[in-house]
């Protein structure tokens, strides 16, 4: 599992410099980018305050302020706060 992901990720953001960023994105804009993910169904790397990361989709709303994300390999469901979010970049 681990090496798949590590593949996807490569795939989507290595070679492409201007997708991957050091900076914050503002709850708005996390927001807008969780709403605009949910409706395409596209992968996006999200990366929290503590310094983790995941790729997969957004597949449900279940408050204002939480989502339903599907990893990459469709195996582990979790609910993500919006708080909790660094940025999200999109695949």
């Amino acid at each position: 599992m681990k090496n798949s992901l590590r593949k996807i990720y490569h795939y989507f953001f290595d070679y492409d410099e201007d997708r991957l960023s050091i900076y914050s994105q503002y709850n708005y804009e996390v927001l807008a980018a969780l709403n605009k993910a949910l409706m395409q169904h596209s992968f996006v790397l999200i990366s929290y305050q503590d310094g983790l990361s995941e790729i997969g989709q957004i597949t449900g709303r279940v408050s204002a302020g939480r989502y339903v994300l599907r990893s990459a390999n469709k195996k582990i469901i979790k609910i993500v706060d919006l708080d909790s979010i660094f940025r999200i970049d999109f695949a």
